[in-house]
């Protein structure tokens, strides 16, 4: 039976608008209060931009949770726990700001005790999109990241052209082999702890469950950063608008996001599991 339903949430969980439609808020309720269903709102976010969303669907209420910068924080909704926190240490971060200098691309970090985004750069129209994309998240102007940066960096972000980005991560990815770099948009380019994905995060916490994904984990996503954990579910699901990869290893392509996909997705599951 499954238990656990992750859930990407940009171009999966929200239409293009970033809002939840009101068929996938009713499909994941019903799934919580009628099969006992919990909630992961899987996502490259900060917590700050996942929030109000994990609360509009009553995570805390029914013990949802939230995981954060593509796995690298895990958290209890109903006691505010962290279960995973996976991070990296502020001494990478002059050599990741000397890289995106010498590359001409501007690099972002989050100070996640003060829901902010952390940047040298005003004006930016990609990070300007990163803080609306999460809930109008406040934007602070440092002078030198590397030491107004917290101790610890959930992820940084490096953003640009899509041409630029596309151009830069196999460069950066040997540049630094220790981390995990890779796209999560075509202008986001996504650095974090080597193995963070959202897929090992699952498998911890269906460790911890003491059963596996296979056994009880729907996975929905469209994106490359969601291949893993649509990979690893039992019932793995992509989108009509989700990238090549994503189609090939699910086992189920709903509609699109604007099509409430995940709603269909979940009354697929709904009407087998009535039979």
């Amino acid at each position: 039976m499954y238990k656990l339903v992750a859930l990407d949430i940009d171009g999966t969980l929200t239409d293009d608008q970033k809002v939840i439609p009101q068929r996938n808020i009713d499909a994941l309720m019903k799934a919580q209060k009628e099969y006992g269903m919990r909630i992961i709102l899987a996502s490259g976010r900060p917590t700050y931009g996942i929030r109000h969303l994990a609360e509009q669907l009553s995570l805390p209420r029914y013990g949802g949770f939230i995981m954060a910068y593509n796995g690298a924080m895990l958290i209890d909704c109903a006691s505010g726990r962290h279960i995973v926190q996976d991070v990296l240490p502020r001494t990478i971060m002059p050599d990741l700001c000397a890289a995106a200098a010498e590359y001409g691309q501007a690099i972002i970090t989050y100070d996640e005790a003060k829901d902010t985004i952390l940047t040298t750069v005003e004006g930016n129209k990609w990070i300007e999109h990163e803080a609306w994309l999460n809930n109008k998240m406040n934007l602070r102007l440092v002078n030198n990241m590397s030491e107004e940066a917290p101790a610890d960096l959930p992820k940084c972000l490096m953003v640009g052209e899509p041409e630029d980005m596309e151009r830069l991560t196999p460069i950066m990815q040997e540049r630094f082999p220790e981390l995990a770099i890779y796209r999560s948009s075509p202008f986001f380019m996504e650095i974090v702890s080597k193995g963070i994905d959202k897929a090992r995060t699952l498998s911890r916490l269906c460790w911890l469950m003491h059963t596996t994904p296979a056994e009880t984990l729907i996975a929905m996503g469209d994106g490359y950063n969601d291949v893993s954990m649509v990979n690893i579910a039992g019932f793995g699901v992509a989108m009509e608008n989700g990238c090549p990869d994503i189609k090939k290893v699910a086992n189920f392509i709903a509609p699109s996001n604007v099509d409430c996909g995940v709603a269909v997705a979940m009354e697929k599951l709904f009407n087998e599991l009535a039979k």
